[in-house]
């Protein structure tokens, strides 16, 4: 029943309300420490390497309309975060371009992943509590029509021997991840372990107001205790000992095998922002930041209005990017980057909006 309820709510025509305002949006943000963007997304292959545990990939897009307080629209959204121990890092660097891996090493080897892609129908009210401050919230039925979820754990010794199987003298690990199509090529062990689309629910909550008289604070969480479910959802769960000493060396045990339903959680963003602006002066300044489970970017940014149009310049220390932005009454974009050359990229950032009112 309650899928049939989320497929109803994703099929009501925006027509059913009286339209005052159309938006569309799409917005990405991309950071990868270890290696740049392109190869973060495509295999790792790359003769650059840096140090570093987070990677991340946030997309959103949405076409919503609004009348008075409330709004209501189509959205699409896509996740996909990993964090990871500097050891699991080097090691999957190596692995994926095929080099040697470090000799005559104890690693600690830990991986966290989480990869979902789903479309839903938003509803959202926007509460006028004081004349300087609102509050919106804002509820999404989702469909799910992708995900992987789950984590890989292992402490290791490598010894300085050239072939890979008598390069690591001992290993201790465990894996236990969810998908709805395998990751790591079970299906060629002969393993089904695909499910159908999952379905959900994401809740939103956003904050604007004034603080002083030329002061404003905007912050605004996504998918805040958000979930997806996927029946007969397949997954993986095995533990792993290796030692070259031992006869058989390798001891494998576990199951590939699906449970009735698996619940997951959705990764939760945090978008903040504190800005100076003197309505009779042509420049405004803000302090912003983009947060997730595991790391914060803070922004510094200014800009400079005219008649029609408010210009931007964007500068993130911690990832030593630069960005320009350029806002309208009905459209705007930002851009920015630590490199231009897209292979030597680890952050990127973009975003366009088009709107119409009547």
């Amino acid at each position: 029943m309650k899928k049939y309820l989320f497929i109803l709510a994703l099929s009501l025509p925006c027509s059913a309300y009286a339209e005052k305002t159309i938006q569309y949006s799409v917005n990405a943000d991309i950071y990868s420490e270890p290696v740049g963007v392109h190869a973060f997304l495509n295999g790792w292959e790359t003769p650059n390497f840096k140090k570093g545990n987070n990677a991340f990939a946030h997309g959103k897009m949405k076409l919503e309309t609004k009348q008075d307080n409330w709004t209501v629209g189509w959205i699409w959204t896509y996740d996909y975060q990993i964090h990871f121990s500097d050891d699991m890092a080097k090691l999957y660097y190596q692995l994926e371009n095929d080099q040697l891996i470090d000799a005559n090493k104890y690693n600690q080897l830990a991986l966290e992943a989480q990869h979902v892609d789903t479309v839903g129908t938003r509803f959202a009210y926007d509460w006028k509590v004081h004349p300087d401050w609102t509050i919106v919230t804002g509820a999404t039925a989702l469909i799910g029509r992708h995900y992987v979820d789950g984590k890989f754990q292992a402490t290791g010794q490598t010894t300085n021997m050239t072939e890979l199987m008598d390069r690591v003298a001992w290993l201790n690990g465990s894996l236990d991840y969810s998908y709805d199509r395998p990751a790591l090529k079970e299906d060629e062990l002969g393993w089904d372990g695909r499910t159908n689309q999952g379905y959900g629910y994401a809740l939103d909550f956003a904050l604007h107001g004034q603080i002083k008289k030329d002061w404003k604070i905007n912050l605004q969480v996504d998918d805040l205790f958000s979930y997806l479910y996927w029946d007969n959802a397949p997954f993986t769960r095995y533990n792993l000992h290796y030692d070259q000493n031992q006869r058989p060396r390798m001891d494998l045990n576990g199951q590939l095998s699906k449970s009735k339903q698996y619940r997951q959680k959705l990764p939760f963003k945090l978008s903040s922002e504190i800005s100076y602006d003197v309505q009779t002066k042509p420049w405004s300044a803000s302090i912003s930041s983009f947060s997730n489970e595991y790391i914060t970017l803070a922004q510094l940014n200014a800009f400079w209005k005219t008649e029609q149009l408010k210009y931007g310049l964007h500068i993130e220390p911690q990832t030593h990017a630069l960005g320009l932005s350029v806002q309208h009454k009905n459209f705007g974009a930002k851009y920015m980057t630590d490199d231009l050359d897209s292979n030597q990229a680890h952050r990127f950032s973009a975003s366009l909006y088009a709107q119409y009112h009547w």
